[in-house]
């Protein structure tokens, strides 16, 4: 097979998995941290991904890497890995929710004088945050580690002004890590669009 033909194999093969996942290119493209311009060139043909992003595009639809670059396609493969990614992170991040209900279900039932019972549902903000921040730091894209690792600053801060009498200036430090968060996070997107182009 000539360089031309497997340019061809490669961005129809590319264009036909997307399609089969019902991915936009834009939506691939965040999926492999890449540009959508760089999935655009890719399916034209343009040129080819390298061999780390061919084979984290194959995890994703569920196929090879010999099925990106050869000739013949599977049928039928839909991707249902991201859905079950998305579903796993939701049931993990509801279960300290799970908790908190109980915790307080067994503080009225017990101590019905108890004033500090609601208390759990915020502590579950963070502690959701945290087990959100490793499932998308492993899964998925810049973007939803961000908002993951805000859950926990935001759901700490919350739980200490609650806690602790006075507590309203830790709002303060929220907000600075809230911003280096933010700077964090999108210099690493940049970073990884530099590297693409």
């Amino acid at each position: 097979m000539n360089e031309t033909l497997l340019k061809k194999t490669i961005a129809e093969n590319i264009a036909y998995y997307r399609k089969e996942a019902g991915l936009t290119q834009s939506e691939l493209s965040e999926k492999i941290n890449y540009s959508d311009k760089s999935v655009s060139k890719w399916e034209r043909g343009d040129g080819v991904p390298d061999i780390i992003v061919l084979a984290e595009m194959a995890e994703l639809f569920g196929i090879t890497v010999n099925d990106l670059v050869g000739t013949e396609r599977k049928k039928n493969t839909r991707v249902k890995r991201t859905k079950n990614r998305t579903f796993v992170t939701l049931l993990s991040s509801g279960i300290p929710w799970l908790v908190a209900a109980v915790i307080f279900c067994v503080l009225k039932i017990l101590l019905p004088e108890c004033t500090f019972a609601h208390h759990f549902f915020v502590y579950a903000i963070a502690v959701s945050g945290i087990v959100a921040t490793v499932l998308t730091s492993i899964w998925f894209s810049h973007v939803y580690q961000l908002i993951s690792v805000s859950m926990i600053i935001w759901g700490v801060a919350i739980s200490v002004h609650l806690s602790i009498p006075g507590g309203a200036s830790i709002y303060i430090i929220a907000v600075v890590m809230e911003l280096l968060s933010i700077l964090w996070y999108g210099w690493k997107m940049l970073v990884k669009k530099e590297q693409e182009d």
